[in-house]
C-alpha cells in the first residue's frame, strides 16, 4: 500500500507541476505577445486560468498528502487527553470539508456536463474545468484516510 502512496503522490505532485507551469508559460506568452509583438493571445486568458485552477486543486492534495497544511501548535503543550480530542476534532472538519467539496463538485461538474457550456474561446466545456475539484476531494479524502490508518 506504501508503494501505491508514493506513486499516487508523485502523479498529484507532477499534476501539480505540470499545472503550474502551463499557467507560467501562456502568461508569460501573453506578456511577450502583447507588449513584445503588439498581438494578443485570445486564448491565452482562460488557459492560464484552468492551469491555475489545477495546480492549486493539486496542490492542495499535496499538502494534505505531506501533512504541509497550515497548523496551529497551541496544543503541543496540552494535556495528552486534549490533543487527542483536538486530533479527532480535526479529522472530523477536514472529512467534512473534503466530503461538501466532493459532493458539490460533482453537482457543479454534472450541471456544467449536461448545459454543454463551453470556456470562452477554447473549445473545452466548463465541466472539465470543475472536475478538478471532485478529482481533488477524492485524491484528499485517499491520502486523509491512509494518513490515519498508517
Amino acid at each position: 500500500m506504501a508503494r501505491v502512496d508514493y506513486y499516487l503522490g508523485k502523479c498529484m505532485e507532477t499534476l501539480m507541476l505540470v499545472s503550474l507551469f502551463l499557467t507560467v508559460a501562456v502568461t508569460l506568452a501573453q506578456v511577450i505577445f502583447r507588449y513584445v509583438l503588439g498581438s494578443s493571445l485570445a486564448w491565452s486568458q482562460e488557459l492560464a486560468l484552468i492551469g491555475f485552477v489545477y495546480s492549486v486543486l493539486f496542490g492542495a492534495v499535496v499538502c494534505l498528502k505531506n501533512n504541509d497544511h497550515l497548523q496551529v501548535d497551541l496544543l503541543d503543550n496540552a494535556p495528552l487527553w486534549m490533543q487527542k480530542l483536538s486530533s479527532i476534532l480535526e479529522f472530523t472538519i477536514i472529512t467534512i470539508f473534503i466530503l461538501v467539496l466532493l459532493y458539490f463538485g460533482f453537482q457543479l461538474f454534472l450541471n456544467n456536463l449536461m448545459s454543454g457550456q463551453v470556456v470562452g474561446i477554447l473549445p473545452v466545456q466548463k465541466a472539465y474545468v470543475y472536475l478538478a475539484l471532485p478529482l481533488s476531494a477524492v485524491f484528499m479524502l485517499y491520502f486523509h484516510i491512509r494518513k490515519v490508518m498508517t
